[in-house]
């Protein structure tokens, strides 16, 4: 997918290895008030032509962890659990879009969710705890 497609987004620097195998992922704006859009193509996808599961998954936990990542200052963080709800099919030439959100922040946890849209129509929510790690 071409960034002239996505007006105004730019490619989100991937740092976690296995996160570059469902990228290129793209973002719009700065710290939390960003969002990230993932263009669905054949390799997102699963034998009926829809999204994986699996992807939807990885771009929450990619999505979501950003936006941890930003609220802690890139403290090291791991997904300690995520809920999902899986609510219309996306298909290929689809472009997934999110705007994360951090609901609570503690000395040790994070919480974090995310509405997912197709062409604004909901598509998929997920909700994450997040683990801040070391010493806390």
């Amino acid at each position: 997918m071409s960034m002239s497609l996505l007006p105004g987004y730019r490619q989100t620097e991937l740092v976690d290895p296995f996160e570059i195998f469902i990228g290129p992922v793209y973002e719009i704006g700065e710290g939390l008030a960003r969002r990230y859009a993932l263009p669905v193509d054949a390799r997102h996808v699963n034998m009926g032509g829809r999204i994986h599961g699996g992807a939807l998954m990885t771009f929450a936990d990619l999505s979501l962890g950003q936006a941890v990542w930003d609220a802690t200052g890139r403290a090291a963080v791991a997904t300690t659990n995520m809920q999902t709800q899986f609510l219309r099919a996306v298909q290929i030439g689809d472009v997934l879009e999110v705007a994360p959100q951090i609901t609570r922040h503690t000395r040790t946890l994070v919480f974090a969710r995310g509405d997912y849209t197709v062409n604004r129509e909901l598509v998929f929510t997920a909700q994450s705890v997040w683990k801040l790690l070391g010493e806390n």
